[in-house]
């Protein structure tokens, strides 16, 4: 009996038709939003990662270039000697040392001759 109610009823068909379709529409629209969210927290983490890596690799070539740095200071003496030099301003005995500091370069003035000196104005 219950087959024949409903196959006698055309309009609850076609109100449970349009409910699975519109619980159908929610469920996909919900879906598409939340995969566009995590396409786009997935592009930024990727970035980020990238941001990291490139960070990394300057950090590893400072360190190795300080690694061979130090190397040269302790295997190299005369390497020590430059840098003393150069750096801290020290001298072998009998040499003598001339510090020249460097000037800033000198700034441009604007050169004009006014048209006539301005007079003073007097207290009478």
């Amino acid at each position: 009996m219950e087959v024949d109610t409903l196959e006698s009823q055309p309009q609850t068909q076609k109100f449970f038709l349009w409910c699975a379709v519109i619980a159908f529409c929610t469920v996909s629209i919900f879906m598409l939003s939340s995969y566009r969210e995590e396409t786009e927290r997935l592009g930024a983490l990727r970035d980020t990662e990238k941001q990291k890596r490139e960070n990394l690799n300057k950090l590893e070539a400072e360190r190795l270039r300080t690694t061979l740095f130090l190397d040269r200071f302790t295997r190299d003496p005369e390497f020590v000697n430059d840098q003393a030099r150069e750096r801290l301003g020290v001298a072998a005995p009998g040499e003598l040392v001339i510090r020249v500091d460097s000037l800033p370069p000198p700034v441009p003035v604007n050169v004009t001759k006014p048209a006539g000196k301005p007079t003073k104005p007097t207290n009478r």
